[in-house]
Order: C-alpha cells, then structure tokens, then sequence
C-alpha cells in the first residue's frame, strides 16, 4: 500500500476551511506529509458573463486575489507558507477537468469537509468522491482532533485489505486502537417467519469469523472482530451508530461492497455514510 505522502484538499473559502486545515494539521504533525496541494474550483466558464464582470471589478486577476485568500488561511494555520505546500485555483471549466488534473497528480488521498449545518454533503463534495480515484477522507466541521480509536468496516470484499493496511498504517502513527467491525446483514425484517433465525445467524457469524482469521493470518491485524446484527436498518446507519457508542474519531470503508454492481462509481453504504447527517469522519478506500 502506498503511504500517505502526497494530499490534496479541497477548500471552499468559506469557514469551514480553517477548520479542516486545523484538523489536518493535527495529521501532518504526526506524518510529516511530502507535500499538501490547497484545491479551490470556481464553477464559472471561462467565456462566462459573470466571470467577466467579476474579474473588471477587481485590482488584479481573479486567481491571483483567491490565492492570497488561501496563503493567508495557510499563515494563519501552520504559522507560514511550507515549500511543500501547494495552491491550486481551478478557474472555470467543468469538474470533470478538475478531477482529471487530481487524478493525474496521483494523490495519496483527497480531503473534503463538511459545514456543520448543511443537509448532505453538497453536490459537489458528492461528486468529487464519486469521481476521484483517490482515497477520500470526509470530515465532517467540528470532528474531533484525536484519533483514539478507528472503525475499521470489513464486509470481506476485494477492498478489505486494503482497509485493513490504511488502519493499520494510521494506527500505528496515531497510537490508535483499531476497531474491525462487520455487519451480520441477516434480512429479516423481509421475511418476519423466517424459522431458525438464531441458527442462521450463528452460521453468519461463524463465517465471518473465519474469513477473518484468514485477513489476520495475511495481514497481521490483533484485535478480535465484532459482529453486529443489521437489525433491519440500514448497514450505514449500524456502522455508524457502532462508531458513534465506541466514540471513534474515524470510519474506514471500501469504496464498494460485495453487493455493489460493477458500474457503481461508488457502493451503496459508502454512498449513505457520506450523505446523512453523520459526526463521524469517514475514509472511503479506492482500489489501487
């Protein structure tokens, strides 16, 4: 698994930002990242009414005026300006171009926030996590800062290796404990005369555990596996409801899950971890 050397993250200009470079921060502090790219896209076409009016009004280029609004948000946060970080103003054009450009720079892994009242993550948000082949960190405004313990949501499909290596890897850094967590999706509540329901799920859980023995064996993960029954609910909101009781500071996921179609930019768990309101930060894996 490649390490987390290389981050891009998308700021909004507005007060959210300084909270998640705050936030991140706290992870730079302890990893020491290569290098940190500030991306700030404007939804404006090149050729647009508005984006001419805009720029006639101000004393120098429209780029030049965001980017100081970003420098000194940087100063303001890390004290000054790091050679090793990065701005990235996206004038006009369509996202699809922006998320060309992020793939091409090959990131370790792409930051976004959240604003503590809005409803959902946002379109945009919402499409750049669908879109990027990056690792996506979502972190909703005001997330804790310590990483006492991280949600590790195994379903035992081809992402969950990979789950496993990036816990490990944070874990080890922050001192974290590591919490692997999967979900005994039973299905009950569609059919309620279901005979021998203990039976069923004592044969869920016993594969499960088993599969993980074998993650363990390969991976060299310790701590045992918690099996959770869906109860019904949606396998999202009983991720989530876990993390929240065991007060977790992180959720890392697949991008997909073993029921997911082939097409799917993103799978239907993560898709409802990063659109309800949640407190939890969510990392959403990608393959390699």
């Amino acid at each position: 698994m490649k390490p987390l050397k290389k981050i891009g993250i998308f700021l909004d200009l507005s007060e959210t930002d300084e909270f998640l470079l705050r936030y991140f921060k706290k992870l730079d502090d302890v990893f020491d990242f290569d290098s940190l790219t500030l991306i700030h896209f404007v939804a404006l076409e090149n050729d647009s009414e508005d984006l001419a009016s805009l720029t006639q009004q101000l004393p120098k280029p429209l780029e030049e005026v965001l980017e100081d609004e970003v420098l000194e948000l940087v100063e303001k946060v890390f004290g000054k300006k790091k050679s090793s970080i990065h701005i990235k103003i996206a004038l006009g054009g369509k996202l699809d171009g922006l998320i060309k450009w992020v793939d091409g720079e090959q990131f370790n892994l792409v930051v976004l926030g959240k604003k503590a009242k809005e409803s959902g993550t946002g379109v945009f948000s919402s499409k750049v996590i669908r879109l990027t082949d990056s690792d996506c960190l979502f972190v909703p405004e005001e997330a804790k800062t310590e990483f006492e313990s991280i949600v590790l949501a195994l379903d035992f499909s081809n992402y969950t290796e990979k789950v496993v290596g990036r816990g490990q890897n944070l874990a080890n850094n922050l001192s974290s404990q590591l919490l692997p967590l999967h979900i005994l999706k039973a299905g009950f509540q569609y059919f309620p005369y279901f005979k021998n329901q203990e039976k069923y799920l004592k044969t869920l859980r016993n594969n499960a555990e088993s599969t993980y023995k074998k993650i363990q064996k390969k991976t060299g993960l310790q701590p045992e596996l918690v099996c959770v029954e869906d109860s019904g609910n949606p396998i999202s909101q009983t991720i989530h409801n876990y993390a929240a009781k065991h007060t977790a500071n992180l959720i890392i996921i697949g991008n997909k899950g073993i029921g997911d179609e082939d097409d799917l930019l993103i799978g239907s768990v993560a898709e409802r971890l990063i659109s309800a309101e949640r407190q939890v930060p969510i990392l959403i894996v990608k393959p390699d």
